[in-house]
This record gives structure tokens, sequence and C-alpha cells, in this order.
């Protein structure tokens, strides 16, 4: 996958949570446009025509600890294969869902929702938008996180609690682009003699 694919993941994510709120007839209507389900910051301000009524913003990215000491992948171009490219970086993104109907009931009813949704769609395949032959697995699971914890993500944007839940999706691989070159081997030769005294 190319270094697009952060931004593809969140898309997807944010398209997911689209199809599975325009489901249920309560949340269509607390819901009313995928483009109201923005990607930024829940503090931040928006624009004169923009609606904000779920927030779905990335807040942090970490490498991901189980895929980090990967084989180099060999590389077939032009019946060379004596190329092996970098392992592909492998990151987990963490996500805070905020829901902004503009009503208490309305906004628990949304999160209620897009907790069922990533529940039972835990696992995605996302299909690759520069390379449609590669499919992305994506994990995607409720982070736990204790109220202290949420607290600082809200006091970071200076702005007071309010009702949301984080996620974590493993893992995203961005390809490298570093090929190192790598020989053959040819002739292997092994000589036996007397050992010293």
């Amino acid at each position: 996958m190319s270094h697009m694919i952060i931004g593809e993941v969140s898309e997807f994510l944010r398209h997911t949570l689209w199809l599975g709120l325009t489901q249920d007839t309560t949340t269509s209507q607390l819901v009313t446009a995928k483009d109201n389900i923005v990607l930024s910051n829940p503090a931040q301000p928006l624009g004169a025509n923009v609606v904000r009524q779920m927030s779905l913003w990335l807040y942090q990215v970490t490498a991901n600890e189980h895929l980090r000491n990967a084989p180099p992948v060999r590389k077939r171009e032009a019946g060379d294969d004596t190329a092996e490219a970098y392992p592909p970086l492998a990151i987990n993104l963490q996500y805070l869902l905020t829901p902004s109907t503009g009503s208490d009931v309305g906004d628990q009813q949304v999160l209620g929702r897009a907790l069922q949704i990533f529940h039972d769609q835990g696992v995605l395949t996302m299909p690759s938008l520069h390379a449609p032959q590669q499919a992305e697995e994506l994990h995607v699971s409720l982070a736990s996180r204790t109220i202290e914890e949420l607290a600082k993500v809200w006091e970071a944007m200076q702005q007071p609690y309010r009702l949301s839940v984080c996620y974590e999706v493993r893992a995203a691989r961005i390809e490298s682009q570093r090929v190192q070159q790598t020989g053959r081997i040819g002739d292997r030769e092994s000589r036996f003699g007397d050992m010293a005294a």
C-alpha cells in the first residue's frame, strides 16, 4: 500500500459508518449526510456550510509492535528477482469517535449504533484505490481508555470532556521504497584439511 493508506483508511471507516447509520431508521435521521461525519478534530470550528453530526478524528499513529520485524519482500521486476524491498511500515491508527447531533439522547443513539457497526464488522477488507489487486485487512477494536485518559485528550484540545469513544485500527501498511540488491549463491566450495596439532 502507498503512503496514501492513512487517508484511505479514514475515508473507508467513514463510509462504513455512513452505510450502517443509514440502515437504521432512527440514526439515519440524526446523521443526514455522509459529509456530516467529519474527519477533523471534534473541537475545531467548522466552515459556514459544514455540518458536524459525528466526528471520526485520527488523533494518534503508532508502530504495530507485532509486525515491526517483518522480513524483506523479494521483488520480481523484468525477470530480476535479486532485488529485495524493505518490509512495509505497519502502523496502528487511533481514532476518537464523537457524536454531535445536538441532543444528549441523539448522541447516545448514534454512539450506540456506531458501536454496533464496528462490533459486527470487526475485520474489514479494504480494497486499495491505487492497486486494485491488493486489499488491506483492517482489525477495528474498541480501545480501552479510562475516563482520565479520555479527559486528557479533550484537555489537549482545550475543550471540556464530551461523550466519545476510542477505536484502534490495526494494521495499515505503508510500502517502503528502499530496495537492496541481493546476490544469488552461485558456487559453494568446501575445503577440508588436517587440523594443526
